[in-house]
């Protein structure tokens, strides 16, 4: 079992209990999120355990009930600034699950790359990043040396978002995500997730973002450019999104 692939899946479940998971739910069975993420039973043993360990879940005789959502009550950018060169962990290309595939806005199974690093940012602290990014946008991403900032690769394969939506907020640190960013495992992080959407309106990446906050500078970032970002009704369509994928839609 490996541990990002824990970090991951609990990562897309927390997502989806967070946009439409109401209190009395159940998620999916393991051998439905087993077929929908393509992981192993452990794995999924292992991330439906960290979110029950978080307060989010509690197992029953039926399968996991959502007792609680997660809290975003900021919209903290926590990228990396760049002032060093990130640390490249993998870039690869998956078909997307349901939640995945909903927040991207393509069908489930599409492909899409993803990429994974650890940033330093400012304050001195690092920020462990994990983009989706859909296929068009990954084609044109590919042909660029993939060394420098995430933001900045999109940048130098012409890729210029129009909004940027994130919304932030404390989760604790699973064991992966607490190596790689050299804290305790259970520890408070700043997590944040973005939204990366072009002048089509169509979404070009997503972003699950996780530092640590005591060595971090965040600052608050609606839109990219000059644009304003509509973060209410985005957040609305992301709601409804994730119901389906807990409700099996």
């Amino acid at each position: 079992m490996r541990a990002a692939d824990v970090r991951r899946l609990r990562d897309l479940l927390r997502i989806a209990v967070a946009g439409g998971g109401r209190p009395g739910g159940l998620l999916p069975g393991e051998d439905e999120l087993m077929v929908r993420h393509a992981v192993p039973r452990a794995v999924v043993r292992a991330a439906l355990g960290l979110l029950g360990e978080e307060g989010l879940l509690r197992p029953g005789p039926t399968g996991y009930r959502i007792v609680a959502r997660p809290h975003y009550p900021g919209r903290a950018a926590v990228t990396g600034t760049g002032t060093r060169l990130p640390r490249w962990l993998e870039r690869t290309g998956i078909a997307a699950p349901d939640v995945l595939a909903e927040w991207l806005g393509v069908p489930v199974g599409a492909p899409c790359l993803r990429t994974e690093c650890v940033s330093a940012t400012a304050g001195g602290g690092a920020v462990l990043e994990t983009h989706y990014v859909t296929t068009t946008a990954a084609a044109r991403l590919l042909a660029v040396p993939g060394t420098g900032p995430f933001d900045q690769q999109l940048t130098e394969a012409g890729l210029h978002p129009v909004w940027a939506d994130t919304r932030s907020g404390p989760v604790p640190a699973d064991p992966d995500s607490a190596s790689l960013l050299g804290v305790a495992a259970g520890a408070p992080l700043l997590g944040a997730e973005r939204t990366l959407t072009g002048g089509d309106g169509r979404v070009l990446a997503v972003s699950v973002l996780r530092a640590d906050p005591t060595r971090t500078v965040t600052a608050a970032r609606d839109g990219a450019g000059s644009a304003q970002s509509d973060s209410s009704a985005r957040t609305v369509s992301r709601e409804s999104a994730s119901a389906g994928v807990l409700s099996g839609r």
